[in-house]
């Protein structure tokens, strides 16, 4: 497999040309921090098509706005705009992605139907998408005594493993299928479970692979800032909380403090309580 330096280019998707039946705007309606939301974010840079892009900040309730309700009556993100075209599902807007926009400079990320590749990129697609990565997030953060080990590093382990040489899921080529390993390995180490899936040379196939993901320049620039809960989520919550509802300079900045004062606590408490479950295995373990 091919290896990098830290300081290389990552690859870089070639942008899409126009023609009369992509010409319209693309608008995506996100959250940052949604998992369905980074999965749509992440194709749309890997092909290179231009996406005006707008957050929908969930710890707002900003989805249940009027006015994002008439467009998704569920209250839930991604939504995307295509001429008259409304999507409001991930992988429905996926498809779509990959349906619409087949000019030959843009990437393809799902082999053609029929190829010996297809099927495969399918099988993974599916298996991954259907993990419930959200609900994991929210209860890891609220609740780290109760995290289990996931299956998802000992499996995308076994596949790359069998690859051998190839770099990526399903073979050369960054397909659909590493779209959702990449998301989902991403939101593993987010929420702090990095090192106990795949980190400290623990499956060093699966470290290598996102090593290689980390290198691509669609990835960077969709989910490179995304890695810290305090920095990536609560602080930007709290700054857009203080400068929507505090009226004055100074009471912006009495309530972005005491709001990230209150997020910074809940995170080290959070942290604190996730390595004492994690001593108490090992514990467990020497123990036996």
């Amino acid at each position: 497999m091919a290896e990098g330096k830290e300081d290389q280019m990552p690859d870089k998707a070639p942008p899409a040309e126009v023609d009369d039946k992509t010409e319209a705007k693309l608008i995506l309606y996100h959250w940052t921090q949604s998992f369905s939301s980074q999965k749509v974010r992440l194709v749309i840079a890997e092909k290179g098509l231009k996406c005006e892009e707008h957050d929908v900040s969930l710890p707002l309730s900003e989805h249940n706005e009027p006015w994002f309700m008439r467009l998704n009556a569920s209250g839930e993100v991604p939504v995307l705009i295509h001429k008259e075209n409304i999507i409001c599902d991930a992988t429905q807007i996926i498809d779509y992605l990959e349906d619409t926009f087949v000019n030959e400079k843009t990437p393809r990320l799902m082999p053609e139907e029929g190829s010996m590749y297809y099927p495969r990129v399918q099988h993974y697609r599916e298996l991954l998408d259907s993990l419930p990565m959200d609900a994991y997030t929210h209860g890891c953060i609220l609740h780290p005594e109760l995290a289990v080990d996931s299956m998802i590093p000992a499996y995308a382990t076994t596949r790359i493993r069998k690859n051998g040489h190839q770099p990526w899921l399903c073979g050369e080529f960054f397909s659909l299928a590493d779209v959702s390993l990449a998301v989902t390995l991403h939101r593993l180490k987010f929420i702090g479970l990095a090192r106990r899936s795949w980190g400290n040379g623990k499956r060093p196939n699966l470290e290598a692979y996102y090593e290689r993901v980390l290198k691509r320049q669609a990835f960077h620039k969709v989910l490179g800032h995304v890695n810290n809960i305090l920095i990536s989520a609560v602080l930007p919550t709290a700054f857009r909380v203080a400068k929507k509802r505090a009226p004055k300079v100074f009471g912006t900045t009495l309530l972005a403090g005491f709001l990230a004062g209150i997020g910074y606590f809940a995170f080290v408490c959070a942290r604190k309580r996730f390595s004492n479950l994690l001593l108490s295995i090992r514990g467990r373990q020497s123990y036996l």
